[in-house]
């Protein structure tokens, strides 16, 4: 940055002198900035006793006086940490508080640190921001939306008595329900009363060939199915329920599959790759090599399909591919790594 002299009345701590001296800008990351705002704000927290510490938010502004001292002016920014005034801990150490409900502010400070014997003389003003109050979220009545009424009136009983009624006569199942539960009540003014009501129903032990209606006779049953229902009624302005409407569901019944039957002493698909192969093959190969009266030797080629069975130990079936190598049985007493393959011998 280009320095920049202008004049500036004298904010030496130390000189009374009304001869004005010039001042330059500095960069917000220089050493000698932070070194002002440091011991600034080490300042303000300190002459603090109540409340918490603040910690440096950003520095606006900052430029020095030339001469012998360092004389600096700086702008900067704070906001409230978590740390109390007390813990008297570096502000350097403590977290800044939520943004919503932190303090915030701004100072404007003088310093001036004698390099000679080290001290330091703050000249300051900061101006505090308070956190703005909360608002309080006040909710309008919405004269045409549903409201949660009582579930024990008796408009609501009324309803619901109706809405067993119609599903007792009207479904496929073969015994009567009852109430169970009210989960929810719910009633919206129109011209008139519109009602939305959820609540179970659960199967009694009164069959629909025997009985036309619930009685005191029909309980429910422990095991008996139980229906989620919604039930929709009008209620008119002369206070009469005009009409009900209701839908219920059954969770649908968990089908139980028979249980797999094992066959312990049956073979059992394994792997092609199986690791457990490779020694069968190798077997397998030495045998056939020694067996046959073929002048080459055959290796193990692709794996088909293999079963194990249980027995008194375990026998295996391989079905595999052998191919005719290049290495004949004159020049080589066994098989190794080394042979290869010919084309077309499979």
């Amino acid at each position: 940055m280009k320095p920049f002299i202008v004049l500036a009345l004298c904010c030496s701590f130390i000189s009374s002198r009304a001869t004005p001296l010039p001042f330059e800008f500095l960069d917000c990351d220089n050493p000698d900035v932070f070194e002002a705002v440091d011991t600034a704000l080490k300042k303000y927290n300190g002459d603090s006793t109540s409340g918490n510490q603040f910690a440096l938010y950003m520095v606006m502004e900052a430029k020095r006086t030339v001469g012998p001292d360092k004389q600096l002016h700086v702008k900067y920014r704070i906001q409230e940490t978590t740390c109390a005034a007390e813990e008297n801990k570096p502000w350097q150490d403590c977290d800044y508080k939520a943004s919503a409900e932190a303090k915030t502010g701004e100072c404007t400070a003088q310093v001036h640190i004698n390099n000679v014997d080290g001290t330091s003389n703050v000249s300051q003003d900061c101006q505090i921001v308070p956190v703005p109050p909360k608002i309080t979220h006040s909710q309008a009545v919405c004269l045409g939306c549903f409201h949660d009424i009582a579930s024990d009136t008796l408009k609501v009983s009324e309803i619901l008595k109706r809405a067993i009624q119609k599903f007792n006569k009207h479904s496929d199942e073969v015994s009567l329900f009852k109430l169970v539960e009210i989960k929810e009540a719910k009633r919206q003014v129109v011209a008139g009363w519109n009602y939305v009501i959820k609540y179970e129903i659960k199967e009694t032990n009164c069959s629909k060939a025997q009985f036309q209606e619930l009685t005191t006779e029909c309980k429910t049953i422990s095991q008996g199915r139980i229906g989620k229902c919604d039930a929709k009624a009008y209620e008119s302005i002369q206070a009469e329920i005009v009409d009900v409407a209701s839908q219920c569901k059954f969770p649908a019944e968990d089908v139980v599959n028979p249980p797999t039957l094992i066959c312990a002493g049956c073979p059992r698909a394994i792997p092609n790759d199986s690791p457990e192969l490779t020694e069968l093959l190798k077997v397998s190969m030495e045998k056939y090599n020694s067996e046959t009266n073929d002048d080459f030797y055959y290796k193990a080629g692709v794996i088909e399909s293999a079963t194990v069975q249980v027995v008194a130990g375990q026998n295996y079936h391989l079905i595999f591919r052998a191919q005719k190598t290049n290495c004949s049985k004159n020049e080589f007493e066994k098989l190794h790594e080394n042979c290869e393959a010919t084309t077309n011998s499979v």
